[in-house]
C-alpha cells in the first residue's frame, strides 16, 4: 500500500488527545447537584468494571476515528498492475463512434449507442486529473487534432450528431499515453488494422457498447427495367430492399415519390438476412430532369430509409442503316419506337457526317462494301459506337475482309445459296445478360428459327445465339470503346427465318440499346471517389463547377475532358439528398447522393470476438459490456490502482457514530 500524500501521516500524533482526555476524566469526581430528593434520577447499579469497559470502548472509537480521518487525507492506494504511464502527465485520446449505426438503441436502455458512448467518454475524462490533455475525435472530424482540457472535451462531446462516416477518425496525434475507442464495433466497418498506426507505448482501450439488436430494413438500391425513361408512358422501377436482421419482417410499406408527390406504393414481406425486390410503375410528364426518392418506415436506424435518385428522360438512340435493299425489314421495326431516330442510306449515297454522329450503324446486305465504308465503320466502333453487320447473300469479299482486318476479327464471308440446308438455332441462354427481361416465362423447348450459315468467325466476346452444334449465329465483339455485332446470314426469309420470328424484335432492339447508357447515373454514393457527368459547356478560364444545396455550396476537385466533367466528391459533402451542379450561376443538372450502405449492417463484434481479433497486441485492452462504473472501476484498478481514501472516510464516520452510540445508549 502507498500514500498519495504521506506527509499527512504526521497528524496521527493527534491520537494522544483522546488518550489524555480519557486519563484526566478518570481522576475527576462527578458532582451531582439537586434541590430536592424527589428530583434524584433513579439509577441502575453499575459496576466499576462495566464503567471501565465503556470508557475504553469510547476511547478506542475516538482513536480509530482520528486514525482513519488522517488516512483519508493521506489518500492510501494499492498500486495498479499497469501503472507505467504517469496519470498527471498523460496525453489522452478519446474516439467516439457517432456513425449512423449508432442510431441503434443500447441494449436494455432507451438511449442511442452514440449517447451511451458520450456518457462513457465523459466518465473517462473524469478518471484523469485536471491537468490531463484530451484529444477528442469522432466520425465527424478530428477536432482540429488539438488537445483540450476536460471541460472543453465534454463540451465537444455534447455537440456530437450522427455522421455518415463509417468509423471514428482516430487522433492525428501520434502515440498518446491512452487511446479510448468507444463504439458498437460493426463487423462491416471495424478492422484491427485501424490500430496499427500506434506503437506499443500507447495503451489502447476498446470499449464496446452492446446494441439492442441487429434488426434493420434499408433501401439498398434502385434500377430501371431498361435504360430508357419515356415521358408520358409507364416506366418500371426495381427497388432492392434488404433486411439485415435475423428475423423476418412483414408488411413493410415502400413508397415512391416524384417531385415530393407519392405516385406508387407497395407492401413487402422481408425474409431474414435477404434482399427483396419491389417493382413499381411510374410516369414522368415532361422531358425535364425530375427528383425522386423511395422511402420506407423503420426504427430506430432510419438513415437508410430513403434513397434519392434523379430521373432524366432519355434523349433517344439515333440509328443509321446502310443497305442496298429496297425494303429493309429493320426500317419498320425501328420506326415504330419513338425513342429510335432512324435514318437510311444506300451504300453509294451516304451522309458520312450524319452516320458517324449516330449511336448505331447497321451495315445490312451490302454487296460491295467499299474501303471508305469499311474504314469509317471500323473507326466508328473504336470511338465508342455500335456497329451491326448483316451480310448479303452474295458479294465481294474484299471489303468485308478489310473491315475484319481493321477490327482484328478472325472472320470470313463466304456467301449463301438458296440450295443450302437451313440449320435450326439453339434456344438462347436465359442467364445471358443480353436476354434479361426478354422472356416473362422461358421455355427451353420453344420453336427456334432456322438459317443458312454465310459467314464464319471465332473467339467472340459473347456468342448470343448459336446454331445447333455450337457454331455462332449472332455474336458480339468488344473493340476499342465500342462493340461490333455480327450475324451469320442475311435477314431474308429464304436464308434466315429469324426475319419472321417473334425473337427478331427483342433481339434487334437489344442489339441497338446494348451500347446505350444513361449519360447521368440515377444516383451516386457519398465517399465513392470520382463522379463523371456529361457537360455540353466548357468553363472559361476562371469558370468552376459548384455543387449547391440550399445555402450550402461545395467546390470539388474537377477536370473537364472529352465533353465530361470529372470531380471528386468533397469530404464535407456528407448529407444525402439532391444537389444542383452549377457553372458560375447557371444550373447544369441535378445530382442525387445517398449514404454508403455499409452502416446498414448492424452486426457487431462481441468483447470475446474483439479479443480474438487483437490477439497478440499486449497494449490493446478490451472491456466487457457494462455501465460507466464497471469500465471506470476496471480502468482505475489497472492504471491508477485501488484508491482507499473513500473506505477510510466511511470507517471514520462509522467510528464517530459508534462513539455517539456508546455515550448515548450504553
Amino acid at each position: 500500500m502507498s500514500f498519495l500524500y504521506p506527509s499527512f501521516l504526521f497528524a496521527l500524533a493527534a491520537i494522544a488527545i483522546p488518550i489524555l482526555l480519557h486519563l484526566v476524566q478518570l481522576r475527576r469526581a462527578k458532582k451531582v447537584v439537586f434541590s430536592n430528593v424527589k428530583f434524584i434520577q433513579a439509577s441502575k447499579d453499575l459496576t466499576a468494571s462495566q464503567r471501565t469497559l465503556k470508557q475504553l470502548l469510547i476511547l478506542l472509537a475516538r482513536v480509530l476515528f482520528i486514525i482513519f480521518l488522517v488516512l483519508a487525507f493521506a489518500q492510501p492506494f494499492i498500486p495498479g498492475s499497469e501503472s507505467a504511464v504517469a496519470a498527471n502527465e498523460s496525453d489522452v485520446a478519446i474516439a467516439v463512434d457517432n456513425s449512423f449505426s449508432a442510431q441503434n438503441l443500447q441494449a436494455g436502455k432507451d438511449i442511442t449507442v452514440m449517447n451511451a458512448a458520450v456518457d462513457l467518454a465523459k466518465t473517462v475524462i473524469k478518471l484523469f486529473p485536471p491537468s490531463t490533455a484530451f484529444a477528442v475525435t469522432s466520425s465527424t472530424r478530428a477536432r482540429h487534432g488539438a488537445s483540450v482540457q476536460g471541460a472543453d472535451a465534454s463540451a465537444y462531446l455534447d455537440e456530437l450528431t450522427f455522421s455518415s462516416t463509417a468509423f471514428p477518425l482516430l487522433s492525428q496525434r501520434k502515440n498518446p499515453a491512452h487511446l479510448f475507442l468507444l463504439s458498437d464495433f460493426q463487423k462491416s466497418t471495424f478492422s484491427s488494422r485501424f490500430l496499427d498506426s500506434y506503437d506499443s507505448l500507447t495503451q489502447i482501450h476498446l470499449v464496446p457498447i452492446a446494441s439492442a439488436g441487429n434488426a434493420n430494413v434499408a433501401v439498398d438500391s434502385v434500377y430501371l427495367e431498361d435504360e430508357f425513361i419515356r415521358p408520358g408512358t409507364d416506366n418500371i422501377l426495381h427497388v432492392r430492399v434488404i433486411n439485415t436482421g435475423t428475423e423476418a419482417v412483414d408488411d413493410v410499406p415502400v413508397k415512391l415519390f416524384i417531385d415530393n408527390r407519392q405516385v406508387a406504393a407497395i407492401s413487402l414481406d422481408l425474409s431474414a438476412k435477404q434482399a427483396t425486390e419491389a417493382i413499381l410503375s411510374f410516369r414522368v410528364g415532361n422531358e425535364a430532369t425530375t427528383n425522386a426518392y423511395v422511402q420506407l418506415d423503420d426504427f430506430p436506424v432510419d438513415f437508410d430509409n430513403t434513397y434519392y435518385f434523379v430521373l432524366t428522360p432519355s434523349k433517344g438512340i439515333s440509328i443509321t442503316e446502310i443497305t442496298d435493299q429496297e425494303q429493309s425489314p429493320l426500317e419498320g421495326l425501328y420506326k415504330n419506337e419513338a425513342l429510335f431516330k432512324f435514318s437510311k442510306y444506300r451504300s453509294g449515297n451516304i451522309n458520312y457526317a450524319a452516320a458517324t454522329n449516330s449511336d448505331v450503324i447497321i451495315l445490312n446486305a451490302i454487296d460491295n462494301l467499299s474501303a471508305a465504308i469499311a474504314k469509317t465503320a471500323a473507326n466508328f466502333v473504336k470511338a465508342g459506337g455500335t456497329l451491326v453487320l448483316i451480310p448479303p447473300a452474295k458479294g465481294d469479299q474484299s471489303g468485308y475482309s478489310s473491315l475484319f482486318q481493321e477490327l482484328n476479327i478472325s472472320a470470313a464471308f463466304s456467301g449463301v445459296g438458296q440450295e443450302g440446308a437451313k440449320t435450326s438455332l439453339e434456344a438462347p441462354d436465359p442467364n445471358n445478360p443480353f436476354f434479361r427481361n426478354i422472356f416473362s416465362e422461358f421455355d427451353a423447348k420453344m420453336q427456334m428459327p432456322t438459317s443458312i450459315r454465310g459467314m464464319v468467325w471465332s473467339r467472340a466476346s459473347d456468342d448470343i445465339l448459336k446454331f445447333k452444334g455450337g457454331a455462332p449465329f449472332l455474336s458480339r465483339y468488344d473493340r476499342g470503346k465500342g462493340q461490333f455485332f455480327l450475324m451469320a446470314a442475311p435477314l431474308q426469309e429464304q436464308y434466315n427465318t429469324l426475319v419472321n420470328h417473334a425473337l427478331l424484335l427483342p433481339i434487334m432492339y437489344k442489339v441497338v440499346i446494348s451500347g446505350y447508357k444513361q449519360e447521368q447515373q440515377l444516383a451516386y454514393t457519398l465517399g465513392n471517389g470520382v463522379v463523371q457527368v456529361p457537360v455540353s459547356e466548357v468553363p472559361a478560364k476562371e469558370g468552376i463547377f459548384k455543387l449547391e444545396q440550399d445555402t450550402l455550396s461545395f467546390i470539388p476537385e474537377q477536370q473537364v475532358r472529352g465533353g465530361r466533367l470529372y470531380f471528386t466528391i468533397p469530404s464535407a459533402l456528407n448529407q444525402a439528398g439532391f444537389y444542383t451542379l452549377k457553372l458560375q450561376d447557371k444550373d447544369i443538372t441535378t445530382l442525387a447522393f445517398n449514404y454508403n450502405n455499409e452502416e446498414s449492417q448492424l452486426e457487431q463484434y462481441t468483447p470475446d470476438e474483439l479479443r480474438t481479433l487483437v490477439k497478440g497486441k499486449k497494449n490493446v485492452h478490451v472491456y466487457d459490456y457494462g455501465d460507466a462504473f464497471s469500465v471506470k472501476g476496471e480502468f482505475e484498478k489497472r492504471y491508477f490502482g485501488v484508491k482507499l481514501w473513500k473506505y477510510c472516510l466511511i470507517l471514520c464516520l462509522l467510528f464517530l457514530m459508534a462513539e455517539i452510540a456508546l455515550i448515548r445508549f450504553l
